[in-house]
């Protein structure tokens, strides 16, 4: 079929086609690899204590000027879809991890840990333990799971707190009830017991940089950046203590603003693995997906894969989702070209029964073939090419429908006239086209049940 007789076939409207256009574009779907879920269903940071005057008396925990009085404790979350699995938060060559603060993060000196499994849980009541910086995969301590405070249900070990063997004054340590805190930890700590009673990772290991160069037994260090490290458990990783799937992170104590842009290894239920990164500035890897979630303030942006304006590396929505994505094909030459479509999918271009993808062409572009078809062919364009007014003639041997609609569209597929017509006994119409810029333009003529379309040339 030459590209003369491809723009003079036939075809449904193209609101009637859409529905048939989007079963075929599953059906093209189902021969490729399964789409991939998303595996983060999000991130989430929490305030989970706000240093008061008290608390910076911990001098054998804290060191002097160690907890300055404002400094905040948070907790970092992911949220994993059901059945998903943690299996490492990491830094390599293409996707830098980096945890930053403008303030040195909070260590305690005494009993405070690099990892959240490592923490003693029976420490926690003493001093200022509770608030010590770490990174973990799940763990808030070497007895205790990480969650939410509001989703905690059994109380608090870390308060009242008075210091434990430590010679503080009353009220003690951790009990600032200030709104910013939330949920005072005096009533809950964010902490139950791990399933199976044991939170270390199966098989734990750090390669590379080590995280201890900042979270450790110092407050010295205000950021944590490699290209080089990898904090990892084995198959089959670790699931949130709930039915939530949420599981911690970090934990990190600071004066300063926290930002930090996180790695992620997921373990599908299939056993699969993903890697979640938090930027696309290198070029991605077949396991690698980015995630504006990871990142901290998020950039907000259209999160909703079904506008064009989508945006894969935001991680909040600012309503700035716009236009709907439309499938269809947008060669003007196919007989199904869909000039309202704003999304190619060029596997869906139908030429005729010989030149369709091996889609159906009595669906895509019914009457092809047909002699019925060519009942249209009457239909002409004059002059062609045109200067200032192009003639459609023929229209009135459609018969007495209900309307026809006229729509120009130029190489892009755009609409630029649209003309309604409320019946058919229009000998000959003229289009104005002398504001269109030189070059060809497909004209498609529709009514109800069947449209037509002719290529002319604006000179």
């Amino acid at each position: 079929m030459t590209p003369d007789q491809k723009a003079t076939t036939t075809a449904q409207p193209l609101d009637r086609m859409r529905p048939a256009l989007t079963l075929l574009f599953l059906a093209l779907l189902s021969g490729l690899p399964a789409l991939s879920q998303n595996g983060i269903e999000n991130v989430i940071v929490e305030t989970y204590y706000i240093s008061d005057a008290n608390d910076a008396t911990d001098t054998i925990g804290a060191g002097p000027g160690g907890l300055a009085v404002g400094s905040t404790t948070y907790r970092v979350y992911l949220d994993l879809c059901d059945s998903c699995a943690l299996r490492a938060i990491y830094g390599d060559v293409n996707h830098t991890l980096r945890i930053n603060s403008t303030a040195v993060f909070f260590n305690h000196l005494d009993r405070g840990d690099t990892y959240g499994h490592l923490i003693n849980n029976s420490s926690l009541d003493e001093g200022t333990v509770a608030l010590d910086s770490w990174l973990s995969l799940g763990a808030a301590s070497n007895q205790k799971a990480g969650i939410l405070k509001v989703d905690d249900t059994d109380g608090t070990i870390v308060s009242p707190n008075d210091g434990g063997s430590l010679p503080v004054p009353d009220p003690g340590l951790l009990q600032n009830t200030d709104i910013a805190v939330g949920i005072p930890l005096s009533q809950q700590d964010g902490m139950i017991p791990a399933p199976g009673g044991n939170p270390v990772p199966p098989s734990f290991s750090v390669t590379g940089l080590q995280p201890s160069t900042v979270f450790d037994d110092s407050t010295l260090f205000n950021e944590f950046v490699t290209n080089d490290t990898r904090i990892a458990c084995a198959s089959p990783g670790v699931k949130g203590p709930t039915a939530d799937n949420r599981l911690i992170l970090a934990q990190f104590t600071t004066m300063g603003d926290l930002t930090f842009c996180l790695n992620v290894e997921v373990e599908r239920p299939d056993g699969s693995i993903t890697k979640y990164v938090c930027n696309g500035d290198s070029a991605l890897q077949p396991d690698e997906t980015v995630n504006g979630l990871l990142v901290y303030p998020p950039t907000c942006g259209c999160t909703d894969p079904n506008f064009l304006e989508f945006d894969p590396n935001a991680g909040c929505d600012d309503g700035s989702c716009a236009t709907a994505i439309i499938f269809g094909c947008l060669d003007t030459l196919a007989c199904n070209f869909d000039p309202g479509a704003n999304f190619n999918i060029s596997q869906l271009c139908c030429y005729g029964p010989d030149s369709c993808n091996g889609l159906d062409v009595t669906i895509l572009c019914p009457g092809v073939g047909l002699e019925e078809s060519l009942a249209a062919t009457d239909i002409s364009l004059y002059p062609n090419p045109a200067t200032a007014v192009l003639h459609v003639r023929g229209l009135d041997g459609l018969g007495n429908t209900t309307g026809i609609r006229l729509a120009v569209c130029d190489p892009l597929g755009q609409v630029v006239i649209e003309r309604s017509l409320p019946v058919a006994t229009h000998g000959d119409v003229a289009l104005s086209v002398q504001g269109l810029a030189p070059g060809a333009y497909v004209l498609w003529i529709s009514a109800p049940d069947r449209s037509w379309s002719r290529v002319f040339i604006r000179e």
